[in-house]
């Protein structure tokens, strides 16, 4: 076979660019598990904590936040810490405009605080099995629970989960005491016009804070407004009306 001497062929390994997708990929995912975790706030987001927290190294942790910060998707104040970035919050409000319990469930979040004294939230569902915090509007006592927006937790074992999953009594609502914390939550559902739980809201208060008392007292203000916005959304309006008669009843122990 002859060849020509002035041609130079030039070989592409394929499994050289298998490669090179399968770390461009793992970049990918690395930058958002880290973004995941600045925007949760569940670390001190110092790069040490933020690199244990996805099992990377310092250096890359460090790489990918860089370039995440040129962006504007996180930012570094002066104690070193990260923070969400200016871009994100960008692009967290033009998502949460798209959401309609976002803007229907605000006043009564807003009622909610003001009747109960506690914190007001709202949550939803997550494709992966968990509550994100939609909303949420702080109680004016000196002694409140933390802001959770942006957030998630588990649906079991959770007022705001049961709630979603469909556990609320006949009552309308739901409370939860975990364990592991020091916190009573109470959640009623919210449905709309095909009768599907489409969110929940509940109150959040310290346990040294609440009484039985309190609780029905809770839950009876959460599966009013429930109701409220369960109509505008288009449900049955005989919706919540079979807890009438039981209002009396002990909350679920959660």
């Amino acid at each position: 076979m002859s060849h020509n001497p002035g041609i130079v062929t030039t070989h592409t390994n394929n499994s050289d660019r298998t490669n090179s997708k399968q770390q461009s990929t793992r970049t990918v995912g690395r930058a958002l598990a880290l973004l995941s975790t600045v925007a949760e706030g569940t670390t001190g987001n110092t790069l040490t904590e933020l690199a244990r927290a996805v099992d990377l190294s310092p250096s890359t942790a460090s790489r990918l936040l860089g370039t995440l910060a040129q962006h504007g998707f996180v930012r570094r104040d002066e104690n070193s810490r990260y923070g969400v970035g200016p871009r994100m919050k960008q692009i967290a409000a033009a998502t949460l405009r798209e959401e309609p319990l976002y803007d229907l469930v605000g006043p009564h979040l807003l009622s909610l605080a003001a009747e109960t004294g506690e914190t007001a939230n709202l949550g939803v569902a997550t494709q992966d099995g968990r509550v994100l915090y939609l909303r949420q509007v702080s109680s004016g006592q000196l002694v409140q629970t933390a802001t959770w927006t942006g957030r998630t937790i588990p649906l079991e074992s959770t007022a705001l989960g049961r709630a979603l999953s469909g556990e609320a009594s006949t009552d309308g609502y739901v409370t939860s005491h975990r364990d592991d914390s020091d916190i009573v939550a109470v959640s009623s559902p919210i449905v709309n016009h095909d009768g599907e739980i489409v969110g929940a809201i509940s109150v959040n208060a310290p346990d040294y804070r609440t009484t039985d008392s309190s609780i029905r007292s809770f839950g009876r203000a959460l599966m009013s407004h429930a109701h409220e916005i369960s109509l505008a959304l288009g449900a049955p309006a005989d919706f919540f009306t079979h807890s009438e008669d039981t209002e009396g009843d002990e909350p679920d122990a959660g």
